[in-house]
Order: C-alpha cells, then sequence, then structure tokens
C-alpha cells in the first residue's frame, strides 16, 4: 500500500483492520490501516473508506488494534463514513460462518446483512440503547403438542433449545392459527429479558406477525421492499435494541437483534427465503448459524433439511398427537377413477357438487399452481408444445388479444412449429382463465382472483365466494375455508427439481390448512392426477412421515441435505480443471460429477461439507489472484 507510509514503532499509532467492499475473492480478508490523528470515532463496526492499489474503497473496519503482523509500514484510512458501528461482533462472526460453510466470500456475506448508510436517517435515529421490556411468562400454552409446554419452559428460564415445529392447521379469527402459538412462544422467551426474531416468506406475513405482536412487546418488520430511508431507520432500531421483536423476510435473518432470544423461521421449504445473490444461503441455514439462542423451525410442512437436524440429533422435534391432528385437519380426498367416473375434464362433477355444498356455509379456496389465463399450449395433434418460432421460448396466450412469448415478448401465431396443425390444447392453464370457468359455472358467486398479476388479498369475509388464489397468495378466510379445490395437481409436480415434490407438499399444506377442521364441515379434493404419495401425506395429514421417507431416499441416493453437494456453473474447460483441483485437494469421500457442458458438481458426506468448502474458497481465490475467470458456486441448490 502507498499514500503516507506509517512506521509502527510508534507506540501511538492506531490500527484498524478492515474488510473491504469488493467482490474480488482474493481481496477477501482483513487489510491493516494506520488510524490518522484526528480522525475520532473509529472503532469495531464502522463504515470507512480506504485506499488499495490507487483505489478508494469502502469497508468495515471489524478490529481497532496496535499491532500489525503486515511486514512494511501500513497506509492511513482515508475518510471515516460514519462513527455508528452497525456491524456487530456477532453479526460479523454470523456472516463469517455463513462465507465458510457456503464457499463463499465475507464481503458478499456483508452486503447481505448490513443495508446501505441513508445519512439523513442516521443523523436524526435515536441512538440510545434500550433493554428488553420484560413481559409475564405465558400461563400456559403449546398443551395441544408433544414437548410443546417443555419448549416454553426452556424459553421463559432463558436456555436454548432447538425445535423442529409441526404447526396444526386451523383459523383463528382472521389469521392463521401459528400466529398465535408463536406469540406465545415469544412471550415466554421476552419474560427471559430477550429479544425474539421471526423470519417468515412473505411481507404480509410479517404484517400479520407485527400486527398481532405489536401489543406484547416493540415490534418492527424488517425486509428489503421497504424503502431505503424506512428500511435504515429500521434496521438502527433493531441495532439499538428499540424493538424487542423483529419480524422479516430472508433478509432479516441477518437482523443484529442485541440480546437475541429466540430465532424462529417459518415454512422453510418456501423459495423466497432462498437469497438471490452470492453466496445465495437460505434464511434456514443463516438462523441455524446463529450461536446463543434457541431456534424454532416452523411449518405445516416439514421440511427435508428440519428433518436431517432431527436425524442429526440438533434439533427436537414438536408435534401434536394423531388425535389432535385428526381434529383440527380438515376431510382430504383424492379422487379416484371411479370417483370422477371417467370424466376428462379439469372440474369433474365431483369437484363441483363440492363446490356447491361448501358454498352454502361460506367461501370456497380454489388453489391454482400459475398465475395468467393459459400459460402452456400444446398440439392436439401430435402432442408438442407450441414454442416461440424466434427464441423457442414458452407461449402463453392471455384473455384477450394474441399469444405471445412469455421469454421474448414477440406475439405469435398458433401454429406448431413441429407438424404445422393448428389444432392446439390447453395445458397450463392460470388462475385469470380458471376465474372466467367458476364465474361462468357459479352465476351469482362473488369471485375473488388473488395472485401476482390481480393483487394479492389477505384476508376475505366469511360470506359464500370463491377465492381463486396461487401458491402463497392464499388469503385467510374469517373462520376458515368451508372448502378447497387443489388443482393441476400434476402441473404442481412436473418440475425436475429435487424439491418438487416436498415443495408441492408445503404448497398444499399451507392451502389446506386454511380450511376448516372434518368436524366443522371443512372438506377439501385434490385433482389433477396427484402423486399418490403426496396425496396420502396430504390425506392422513403425515408431513413428518413424509419428511422422513423422503430423507431416508436422499440418504441412499446420496443426495442433499443428507450429503453436502456443491454445484459450479462457469465455462466447461474451467471447471474441469477446478475437478481437477478438487480432487487433488477434496476431503474424504469427495465424489466428482461431471463436468457436463457449463456445470460440475461436486459432493461429500455431510461431516465433510465445511471442508470442501474452505478448499473451494482457497481455488477461487487462487484463480483470482491469477486473474482468471471466478464461477459461480452454490451449495445444496434448491433448484438441483
Amino acid at each position: 500500500m502507498t499514500d503516507e507510509l506509517f512506521d509502527l514503532a510508534d507506540a501511538t499509532v492506531r490500527i484498524a483492520r478492515v474488510i473491504l467492499d469488493t467482490p474480488v475473492p482474493h481481496l477477501d480478508r482483513e487489510f491493516d490501516y494506520e488510524i490518522p490523528d484526528g480522525m475520532d470515532g473509529v472503532a469495531a463496526g464502522v463504515r470507512v473508506i480506504a485506499p488499495l492499489a490507487g483505489r478508494r474503497m469502502r469497508g468495515w473496519v471489524v478490529d481497532v488494534a496496535r499491532t500489525s503482523s503486515h511486514p512494511g509500514r501500513l497506509s492511513p484510512l482515508a475518510r471515516l463514513v460514519s462513527d455508528v458501528p452497525v456491524l456487530r461482533p456477532d453479526v460479523l462472526q454470523l456472516c463469517r460462518d455463513v462465507a465458510l460453510t457456503h464457499a463463499g466470500s465475507v464481503s458478499d456475506v456483508l452486503r447481505l446483512a448490513v443495508p446501505p448508510r441513508h445519512a439523513r436517517v442516521e443523523q436524526s435515529a435515536d441512538p440510545a440503547s434500550r433493554d428488553v421490556a420484560r413481559v409475564p411468562a405465558p400461563d400456559g400454552g403449546w398443551e395441544e403438542y408433544t414437548g410443546g409446554p417443555a419448549l416454553l419452559r426452556h424459553l421463559a428460564t432463558g436456555s436454548t433449545p432447538r425445535a423442529v415445529w409441526t404447526a396444526l392447521p386451523g383459523v383463528r379469527e382472521s389469521r392463521p392459527a401459528w400466529m398465535d402459538d408463536l406469540a406465545v412462544a415469544a412471550r415466554a422467551t421476552l419474560a427471559s429479558g430477550r429479544r425474539v426474531l421471526v423470519v417468515v416468506p412473505t411481507v404480509r406475513e410479517a404484517g400479520q406477525l407485527a400486527d398481532l405482536l405489536g401489543p406484547i412487546a416493540p415490534t418492527t418488520t424488517y425486509h428489503a421492499d421497504l424503502p431505503p430511508a424506512a428500511r435504515y431507520r429500521a434496521f438502527l432500531a433493531i441495532l439499538r435494541g428499540h424493538a424487542d421483536v423483529v419480524v422479516g423476510t430472508r433478509s432479516a435473518a441477518f437482523a443484529p437483534v442485541p440480546d437475541l432470544g429466540l430465532a424462529v423461521v417459518w415454512d422453510p421449504d418456501d423459495d423466497t427465503l432462498t437469497e438471490r445473490r452470492a453466496p445465495y444461503p437460505s434464511a434456514l441455514a443463516v438462523m441455524a448459524l446463529r450461536r446463543g439462542c434457541a431456534l424454532v423451525v416452523g411449518g405445516y410442512s416439514r421440511s427435508v433439511a428440519a428433518q436431517q437436524l432431527i436425524a442429526d440429533g440438533w434439533a427436537k422435534p414438536v408435534t401434536a398427537p394423531r388425535a389432535v391432528v385428526r381434529s383440527r385437519a380438515p376431510r382430504v380426498t383424492v379422487p379416484d377413477e371411479e370417483d370422477l367416473r371417467g370424466a376428462p375434464t379439469r372440474l369433474p362433477e365431483i369437484a363441483f357438487r363440492l363446490v356447491r355444498d361448501a358454498l352454502r356455509a361460506g367461501p370456497v379456496l380454489v388453489h391454482v399452481p400459475r398465475s395468467g389465463w393459459l400459460r402452456s399450449i400444446r398440439c392436439a395433434d401430435c402432442g408438442h408444445r407450441v414454442r416461440c418460432r424466434h427464441c423457442g421460448g414458452p407461449l402463453e396466450l392471455p384473455g384477450s388479444g394474441p399469444a405471445s412469448c412469455r421469454w421474448c415478448g414477440r406475439p405469435q401465431a398458433l401454429a406448431c412449429v413441429s407438424c404445422g396443425s393448428t389444432r392446439l390444447t390447453a395445458h397450463g392453464v392460470g388462475s385469470a382463465r380458471t376465474s372466467e370457468e367458476l364465474a361462468r359455472a357459479f352465476p351469482g358467486v362473488r369471485v375473488i382472483r388473488s395472485d401476482a398479476s390481480a393483487g394479492v388479498s389477505g384476508t376475505v369475509d366469511g360470506s359464500p365466494a370463491l377465492v381463486i388464489a396461487t401458491p402463497g397468495a392464499e388469503p385467510v378466510a374469517a373462520g376458515g375455508y368451508s372448502g378447497a379445490l387443489i388443482l393441476d395437481a400434476a402441473v404442481a409436480t412436473a418440475r425436475p427439481e429435487l424439491a418438487a415434490a416436498t415443495v408441492t407438499l408445503d404448497r398444499w399444506l399451507s392451502a389446506l390448512a386454511l380450511v376448516r377442521s372434518a368436524a366443522d364441515g371443512g372438506a377439501a379434493l385434490i385433482l389433477g392426477d396427484a402423486d399418490p404419495v403426496l396425496g396420502q401425506a396430504c390425506v392422513r395429514w403425515d408431513p413428518a412421515g413424509f419428511a422422513v421417507r423422503e430423507l431416508e431416499e436422499r440418504t441412499d441416493l446420496r443426495f442433499p441435505p443428507a450429503w453436502r453437494l456443491f454445484r459450479l456453473t462457469g465455462p466447461a474447460a474451467e471447471l474441469g480443471a477446478i475437478a481437477a483441483a478438487v480432487a487433488a485437494r477434496g476431503p474424504a469421500g469427495l465424489e466428482v460429477l461431471g463436468p457436463v457442458d457449463d456445470t460440475l458438481l461436486l459432493r461429500v458426506p455431510r461431516g465433510e461439507g465445511r471442508a470442501l468448502a474452505m478448499v473451494l474458497r482457497a481455488l477461487q481465490r487462487e484463480r483470482s489472484a491469477r486473474k482468471e475467470e471466478v464461477v459461480r458456486v452454490q451449495l445444496d441448490p434448491s433448484d438441483l
């Protein structure tokens, strides 16, 4: 480093250890800088500008010391951006752990954890720190769950239990019943003088939880959809302890909550809880690495990753006995051929009969896997999917107007490129067309559509209505739905990904959980050639049994999470060289699959995952230092 070099023999010199904000892997380390005289306020956690190779770069101070291992002289810091320590030591350690397990760089993770600065918000924010406002411990709760009361006792006494919670279905007032159960667990934690962090898939759920928990303790929502100023204001409030309960989406997994006692991840199978930026951690992976706090992984379903935590002995299951489950779940039916009587239609008579009967008692939920009008078209003669003549993308037919490509957006003439036939058939019917079909079939009945294009509804009243919703957009009906249809079951499981079955079960159970219990007349049908295993898991309401079997199969096949698998993406020639290097340095049990085209798979037994990650990090740094192309690395990718 150049610029005003300093001699470390001077005992008055103070040294700042800085992690630079750079995506370059070989710069992913701590750099020592001299703190100039007059630059007051430099402390661990503050933002600074530091020189490097003639450039000025942003960074975070992670330590202040008097000595340095650097053999030469040190450059001074260029500027102190702010004297507010925005990087807590526990969050820094969390970022290091995430980077290590995912073969990523610490600076990449820090960008996920610390939002951009907003100077005016920082200047106007209350700088005072606050202690936790204790609340009385709950009087009972969770009696329906085996292990539930014990979990609450541990939380109330300051312990750090780890639990996988399979929540009971049902609705209380106009919110899912699990939220009330979670509020009891939060109260138990607050009674011990510790704070609570809850991560959920959607902003809508975060808002509902915040409304419920707000009267119990100071609560804030924290997610990436907030405007920059509002997000930074929430971040500073969390950092200084102004919120005893924090509720947010995946970015909140890194929230700097002081005195954290309970971390909760709800519905970890939801794909929105996996980060889209390097190193692509999931919210569950991040929360499981947080130290010194309890962890509850909850959902109507049980993720295979959560089942692995149980199998490892790292977490305990919290579930309800079968008798309690049967009393709370709706009656779910998967019709066989005799029930359908050979009806080829998407909505057979048995479905119309259920809807007619259920509408007499309240609203009916119709769950469809896709939005839009007609999302996929096939040739009626040869069966091939009709694709764009320009780019080969899938065609979509809106409710009015010409067909268009979902990739390039060009309008299309509807004809099969394989055989030229103009006789076409619908293959992927979306929520818009389903709404129109049901509106014609049930004239006079109110039809509500909830999806990304029409807008997501939060709640509906208990009067008769047809509610057509896509996964994750199901409104909560006051008192619960009287009936439900799960349509196009085969479409939901047709994806080639390893997680297709578990994600589908999670989505179906999340929808079915909003239906009244069988004792209250709640009934549901799963239509469209459902996978028998998934169908029976819904009929029996047995997500735990499904997760156990799924984990056993993945263990036999050496798939995640039983084995750790890294997917590397890049030029085939580069991947070949990396495969050879990893094979030479890799841990015991390493299996190298590929490369094939632009993909290389590396997998090891679960206990060797961190060792393989360290090898990959070292290779990325070496390649970066040689100015070779750095490849994309993902741990246990959800779209495998």
